[in-house]
Protein backbone atom coordinates (compact mmCIF):
# COMPACT_ATOMS: atom_id res chain seq x y z
CA UNK A 1 0.00 0.00 0.00
CA UNK A 2 1.10 3.30 -1.23
CA UNK A 3 -0.02 5.91 1.31
CA UNK A 4 0.57 9.68 0.48
CA UNK A 5 0.24 12.35 -2.33
CA UNK A 6 0.41 12.70 -5.98
CA UNK A 7 4.39 11.48 -5.55
CA UNK A 8 2.73 8.61 -4.22
CA UNK A 9 0.41 8.08 -7.15
CA UNK A 10 4.02 8.31 -9.68
CA UNK A 11 5.21 5.36 -7.96
CA UNK A 12 1.67 3.39 -7.81
CA UNK A 13 1.14 3.93 -11.62
CA UNK A 14 4.81 2.83 -12.17
CA UNK A 15 4.84 -0.54 -9.77
CA UNK A 16 1.67 -1.48 -12.00
CA UNK A 17 2.67 -1.30 -14.88
CA UNK A 18 5.74 -3.36 -13.80
CA UNK A 19 3.79 -5.78 -13.19
CA UNK A 20 1.08 -6.29 -15.97
CA UNK A 21 4.24 -5.80 -18.15
CA UNK A 22 5.51 -9.27 -16.40
CA UNK A 23 2.45 -10.56 -16.47
CA UNK A 24 0.21 -9.20 -19.39
CA UNK A 25 -1.78 -11.94 -19.15
CA UNK A 26 -2.97 -12.28 -15.83
CA UNK A 27 -6.31 -11.08 -14.30
CA UNK A 28 -6.79 -8.50 -13.00
CA UNK A 29 -9.29 -5.84 -11.66
CA UNK A 30 -9.45 -2.70 -10.55
CA UNK A 31 -11.32 -0.81 -8.44
CA UNK A 32 -12.12 3.13 -7.66
CA UNK A 33 -13.10 4.92 -4.41
CA UNK A 34 -13.18 8.65 -3.09
CA UNK A 35 -9.39 8.31 -1.45
CA UNK A 36 -8.34 5.10 -2.77
CA UNK A 37 -7.25 3.01 -5.59
CA UNK A 38 -6.68 -1.10 -5.89
CA UNK A 39 -5.36 -3.38 -8.48
CA UNK A 40 -5.65 -7.06 -7.98
CA UNK A 41 -3.86 -9.85 -9.79
CA UNK A 42 -5.83 -11.92 -9.26
CA UNK A 43 -4.35 -15.10 -10.34
CA UNK A 44 -1.67 -14.38 -7.70
CA UNK A 45 -4.31 -12.91 -4.72
CA UNK A 46 -1.65 -9.41 -4.78
CA UNK A 47 -3.35 -6.57 -4.10
CA UNK A 48 -1.63 -2.98 -4.59
CA UNK A 49 -3.56 0.22 -2.81
CA UNK A 50 -3.19 3.72 -3.27
CA UNK A 51 -4.79 5.51 -0.13
CA UNK A 52 -4.66 9.08 -1.06
CA UNK A 53 -3.43 11.45 2.00
CA UNK A 54 -1.81 14.87 0.85
CA UNK A 55 -0.11 15.28 4.77
CA UNK A 56 -0.71 11.54 6.67
CA UNK A 57 -2.30 13.59 9.51
CA UNK A 58 -5.85 14.35 9.24
CA UNK A 59 -7.49 17.85 8.27
CA UNK A 60 -11.21 18.04 10.32
CA UNK A 61 -14.31 19.77 9.46
CA UNK A 62 -14.83 21.47 13.23
CA UNK A 63 -17.67 22.98 13.86
CA UNK A 64 -17.95 26.59 13.98
CA UNK A 65 -14.44 27.05 12.92
CA UNK A 66 -13.77 25.43 9.50
CA UNK A 67 -11.20 22.44 7.69
CA UNK A 68 -8.69 22.56 10.44
CA UNK A 69 -4.95 20.55 9.46
CA UNK A 70 -4.80 18.63 12.93
CA UNK A 71 -0.48 17.78 13.23
CA UNK A 72 -1.17 15.71 16.35
CA UNK A 73 -3.73 13.50 14.70
CA UNK A 74 -3.67 10.47 12.24
CA UNK A 75 -6.19 7.73 11.02
CA UNK A 76 -5.58 4.29 11.80
CA UNK A 77 -7.10 2.10 9.23
CA UNK A 78 -7.79 -1.48 10.05
CA UNK A 79 -6.72 -2.10 6.11
CA UNK A 80 -3.14 -0.14 6.68
CA UNK A 81 -2.37 -2.62 9.61
CA UNK A 82 -3.34 -5.32 7.39
CA UNK A 83 -1.04 -4.65 4.30
CA UNK A 84 2.11 -6.13 3.62
CA UNK A 85 4.72 -3.18 2.32
CA UNK A 86 3.67 0.12 3.55
CA UNK A 87 5.45 2.87 1.93
CA UNK A 88 4.38 6.31 2.83
CA UNK A 89 5.33 10.12 1.37
CA UNK A 90 4.65 13.87 2.32
CA UNK A 91 5.92 17.11 1.96
CA UNK A 92 4.40 18.97 -0.95
CA UNK A 93 1.18 19.90 -0.14
CA UNK A 94 2.67 21.28 3.27
CA UNK A 95 4.31 24.15 0.95
CA UNK A 96 0.59 25.37 -0.75
CA UNK A 97 -1.46 28.40 -0.17
CA UNK A 98 -4.20 30.28 -1.12
CA UNK A 99 -6.73 28.12 -3.38
CA UNK A 100 -4.49 25.08 -3.28
CA UNK A 101 -4.42 25.11 0.41
CA UNK A 102 -6.72 22.33 1.75
CA UNK A 103 -7.09 23.75 5.18
CA UNK A 104 -8.53 26.68 7.11
CA UNK A 105 -6.65 26.25 10.30
CA UNK A 106 -4.20 24.23 11.74
CA UNK A 107 -4.27 22.91 15.25
CA UNK A 108 -0.77 21.89 17.04
CA UNK A 109 -0.83 20.37 20.93
CA UNK A 110 -4.50 21.58 21.24
CA UNK A 111 -3.53 25.06 19.95
CA UNK A 112 -5.50 26.35 16.65
CA UNK A 113 -3.98 28.73 14.24
CA UNK A 114 -4.75 30.38 11.35
CA UNK A 115 -1.00 29.22 10.21
CA UNK A 116 2.29 28.37 10.99
CA UNK A 117 5.70 27.91 10.07
CA UNK A 118 4.95 25.53 7.18
CA UNK A 119 8.52 23.89 7.71
CA UNK A 120 7.81 22.96 11.19
CA UNK A 121 4.07 22.14 10.76
CA UNK A 122 5.68 19.63 8.64
CA UNK A 123 8.04 18.34 11.12
CA UNK A 124 5.60 17.78 13.80
CA UNK A 125 3.52 16.20 11.64
CA UNK A 126 5.72 13.58 10.13
CA UNK A 127 6.96 13.07 13.42
CA UNK A 128 3.00 12.38 14.65
CA UNK A 129 3.40 10.09 11.57
CA UNK A 130 6.38 8.15 13.21
CA UNK A 131 4.74 7.67 16.59
CA UNK A 132 1.57 6.16 14.94
CA UNK A 133 4.19 3.37 13.06
CA UNK A 134 5.99 2.41 16.39
CA UNK A 135 2.13 2.64 18.39
CA UNK A 136 0.18 0.49 15.85
CA UNK A 137 1.84 -1.19 13.11
CA UNK A 138 3.36 -4.67 13.76
CA UNK A 139 7.02 -4.50 11.81
CA UNK A 140 7.57 -7.99 12.09
CA UNK A 141 4.58 -8.74 9.84
CA UNK A 142 4.55 -5.23 7.73
CA UNK A 143 7.50 -3.78 6.31
CA UNK A 144 7.58 -0.03 6.68
CA UNK A 145 8.96 2.27 4.15
CA UNK A 146 8.98 6.13 3.75
CA UNK A 147 9.90 7.30 0.20
CA UNK A 148 12.78 10.22 -0.02
CA UNK A 149 11.97 13.62 -0.93
CA UNK A 150 11.75 14.01 -4.72
CA UNK A 151 13.65 17.33 -6.47
CA UNK A 152 11.73 19.41 -8.34
CA UNK A 153 13.20 21.49 -11.49
CA UNK A 154 12.22 24.63 -11.90
CA UNK A 155 14.80 26.95 -11.72
CA UNK A 156 18.33 26.13 -14.07
CA UNK A 157 21.06 27.77 -11.30
CA UNK A 158 19.70 24.79 -9.54
CA UNK A 159 21.73 22.43 -12.00
CA UNK A 160 24.16 25.28 -13.47
CA UNK A 161 22.06 27.06 -15.82
CA UNK A 162 20.94 30.60 -14.41
CA UNK A 163 19.24 31.07 -17.65
CA UNK A 164 17.07 27.83 -17.84
CA UNK A 165 13.51 28.53 -16.32
CA UNK A 166 11.71 25.16 -16.23
CA UNK A 167 12.66 21.39 -16.95
CA UNK A 168 11.09 22.34 -20.82
CA UNK A 169 13.24 21.13 -23.70
CA UNK A 170 15.55 19.36 -20.94
CA UNK A 171 16.26 15.99 -22.64
CA UNK A 172 19.53 14.66 -20.71
CA UNK A 173 20.67 14.23 -17.21
CA UNK A 174 22.77 16.50 -15.55
CA UNK A 175 26.39 14.83 -16.10
CA UNK A 176 28.24 13.59 -13.35
CA UNK A 177 27.43 12.28 -9.90
CA UNK A 178 26.73 15.66 -7.96
CA UNK A 179 24.00 18.22 -7.94
CA UNK A 180 25.11 21.71 -7.55
CA UNK A 181 22.41 23.05 -5.77
CA UNK A 182 22.00 21.59 -1.90
CA UNK A 183 19.59 19.20 -0.86
CA UNK A 184 15.86 19.57 -0.38
CA UNK A 185 14.69 20.97 2.87
CA UNK A 186 12.93 18.14 3.57
CA UNK A 187 15.68 15.56 3.76
CA UNK A 188 17.29 16.36 6.72
CA UNK A 189 13.79 16.84 8.30
CA UNK A 190 12.98 12.96 7.35
CA UNK A 191 16.53 11.51 8.09
CA UNK A 192 16.09 13.30 11.65
CA UNK A 193 12.92 11.55 12.37
CA UNK A 194 13.83 8.74 11.45
CA UNK A 195 16.34 8.24 13.76
CA UNK A 196 14.27 9.71 16.62
CA UNK A 197 12.14 6.60 16.40
CA UNK A 198 13.10 4.00 19.23
CA UNK A 199 13.64 1.39 16.42
CA UNK A 200 15.47 1.24 13.08
CA UNK A 201 11.90 -0.38 11.89
CA UNK A 202 11.07 2.45 8.73
CA UNK A 203 13.59 2.11 5.89
CA UNK A 204 14.13 5.05 4.12
CA UNK A 205 13.98 5.07 0.42
CA UNK A 206 16.62 7.71 -0.58
CA UNK A 207 16.10 8.91 -3.57
CA UNK A 208 16.96 12.39 -3.82
CA UNK A 209 20.20 12.44 -5.99
CA UNK A 210 19.01 10.30 -8.37
CA UNK A 211 15.92 12.81 -9.12
CA UNK A 212 17.70 15.92 -8.31
CA UNK A 213 19.87 14.69 -11.74
CA UNK A 214 16.98 13.72 -13.80
CA UNK A 215 16.21 16.91 -14.79
CA UNK A 216 14.98 15.64 -18.03
CA UNK A 217 12.39 12.97 -16.40
CA UNK A 218 9.41 15.43 -16.21
CA UNK A 219 6.61 15.88 -17.97
CA UNK A 220 6.76 19.09 -18.61
CA UNK A 221 4.20 20.66 -21.31
CA UNK A 222 3.07 17.24 -21.97
CA UNK A 223 1.12 16.30 -18.80
CA UNK A 224 -2.42 16.71 -20.26
CA UNK A 225 -3.28 19.84 -18.16
CA UNK A 226 -1.84 22.63 -20.10
CA UNK A 227 0.92 23.67 -17.34
CA UNK A 228 4.29 23.48 -16.68
CA UNK A 229 4.98 20.16 -14.64
CA UNK A 230 8.33 19.98 -13.42
CA UNK A 231 7.55 18.25 -10.63
CA UNK A 232 5.86 14.79 -11.41
CA UNK A 233 7.75 12.04 -13.81
CA UNK A 234 7.08 10.13 -16.91
CA UNK A 235 6.20 6.47 -15.22
CA UNK A 236 8.59 5.38 -17.75
CA UNK A 237 11.76 6.45 -16.18
CA UNK A 238 12.47 7.88 -12.07
CA UNK A 239 9.69 5.71 -11.38
CA UNK A 240 10.79 2.61 -12.63
CA UNK A 241 14.16 2.90 -10.46
CA UNK A 242 12.08 3.77 -7.32
CA UNK A 243 10.51 0.66 -7.57
CA UNK A 244 13.65 -1.26 -8.48
CA UNK A 245 14.97 0.11 -5.52
CA UNK A 246 12.21 -1.19 -3.22
CA UNK A 247 12.53 -4.57 -5.04
CA UNK A 248 15.81 -4.89 -3.69
CA UNK A 249 15.04 -4.22 -0.45
CA UNK A 250 12.10 -6.35 -0.03
CA UNK A 251 14.75 -9.03 -1.26
CA UNK A 252 17.88 -7.87 -0.40
CA UNK A 253 19.79 -11.75 -0.49
CA UNK A 254 17.78 -13.80 -2.66
CA UNK A 255 18.73 -15.26 -6.07
CA UNK A 256 15.80 -15.17 -6.99
CA UNK A 257 15.12 -12.30 -6.94
CA UNK A 258 17.82 -10.67 -8.67
CA UNK A 259 17.03 -6.94 -10.65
Amino acid sequence: MYIGDSSSLNNFESLICLLHAALPKSKFKQQISKHSVSVTFEDYGVEVILFHSNYLVVIEVVPNVGRVLKLNSIKSGEIRKQADVLIFYTWLWYLRTDSKQQWEFVENNGTISKDMNRIEAFRIGLNTWAKWVERDINTKKTKVFYQGASATHYHGSEWGKPEVKNCFNETSPVRGSTYPSGLPIPVNIVKQVLQNMSKPIVNLLDITKLTQLRKDGHPSIYNGIHGFDCTHWCIGGVPDTWNNILYASLFPTSPKHSI
